[in-house]
């Protein structure tokens, strides 16, 4: 009776001394995940706090790795078990094999190489980000009539390597340190003539697939650049595009932060002549309302942008953000701006977003 009193007790204190560790690390692991603000397009690495907390948990989960990739040689070679090490991804454990090694069913578990092989295609996390909210924009660029209008939002990171929001797609097949480039992709949607009685005799403007590359950089914790170079390969304006962007994160205090932005666009003759120039046929197409007109490459615009991220819960958040656009001389010279629109462009919205997390600690 002594005994199983004495056992009854240690049960009872350790099952005490859990539930005292849970009570203390639930509510501090829902507080990071609530300071943590989601920036998009999640171009800020993370604070030097959580930086240094990722460091002994990648040495952690390193050194339960390395015991369970012991166990795991030791079984195989037991069952005389080759290992699948492709060439082009070395010839040494890297910390890629980690992830693969932390996946066993112990001595009796028959596909442990299926996932050594394969452990290239499973990303240490990935982010994923969807939302959606009201937008009211004018409805071409360069207009000055403004609607409102559905404007859904996805973004992901994955693995760091391939970034996707709402200005397309990047692949940072080349990184270190803090910078990044690769190929970039984006659609660029239709331009409609019915859109406004200003485009009428104009025709449609196809949706145009770009195709081109990117480098980014972040500096100091606090600012992001990135330059984008496309051209269309495949119908809509046949031309090149250049944008270059910069963000800065202005403060960043509980749940709320604050960012700030510039950009310029510059584009070249075909760009320029599908979308603001009139061709003589486009001009007797309009009965003469539109009169003929050329422009040539240039800068198009430059202008920036507000983004405030509220998080309202463990992994929901309220974007608002607002957007200016300056329309450079040329540009805005021509008929679609100088008699039918304005060259001051402006853009509000917000967003409700929810992120998900897959793989390394994520849920």
């Amino acid at each position: 009776m002594r005994k199983h009193g004495a056992r009854s007790g240690l049960a009872a204190a350790i099952l005490a001394a859990s539930a005292a560790n849970l009570a203390l690390s639930a509510p501090a692991f829902a507080q990071r995940q609530i300071d943590d603000p989601n920036l998009s397009p999640m171009l800020f690495g993370p604070t030097k706090e959580e930086r240094r907390d990722k460091l002994r948990q990648d040495q952690r989960e390193q050194e339960e790795a390395a015991i369970l990739t012991a166990e795991q040689e030791r079984d195989a070679n037991e069952l005389d078990d080759p290992k699948t090490r492709p060439l082009i991804f070395g010839d040494g454990q890297t910390d890629e094999d980690l992830v693969g090694a932390r996946i066993t069913l112990g001595p009796k578990d028959q596909n442990r190489n299926f996932f050594g092989a394969l452990n290239f295609l499973i990303p240490d996390e990935t982010n994923l980000s969807i939302g959606v909210g009201p937008q009211y924009q004018p409805d071409y660029f360069g207009s000055d009539d403004y609607e409102f209008s559905a404007d859904p939002q996805v973004y992901v990171k994955f693995r760091n390597f391939v970034f996707l929001d709402d200005d397309g797609a990047d692949f940072g097949i080349i990184g270190f340190s803090r910078f990044r480039a690769g190929p970039s992709i984006k659609i660029r949607g239709r331009r409609d003539e019915d859109e406004n009685p200003a485009l009428e005799g104009l025709g449609d403007v196809d949706m145009t697939f770009e195709l081109g590359g990117f480098v980014a950089t972040t500096f100091l914790d606090r600012f992001a650049f990135k330059a984008k170079a496309r051209h269309a390969i495949k119908s809509g304006h046949h031309g090149t595009v250049v944008d270059g962007y910069l963000t800065a994160l202005l403060f960043r205090a509980g749940p709320v932060s604050l960012a700030a932005g510039g950009q310029a666009t510059w584009v070249d003759d075909n760009f320029a002549d599908t979308y603001f120039s009139i061709s003589p046929e486009q001009s007797l197409n309009t009965g003469g309302r539109l009169p003929v007109y050329d422009v040539d490459s240039g800068f198009r615009d430059v202008g920036g942008s507000v983004n405030a991220y509220i998080n309202i819960g463990d992994r929901w958040s309220l974007n608002p953000y607002a957007t200016y656009q300056y329309v450079f001389r040329d540009y805005a010279r021509s008929p679609i701006i100088a008699d039918y629109g304005d060259r001051n462009q402006f853009t509000f919205g917000f967003h409700i977003m929810r992120e998900f997390t897959f793989g390394g600690t994520g849920q």
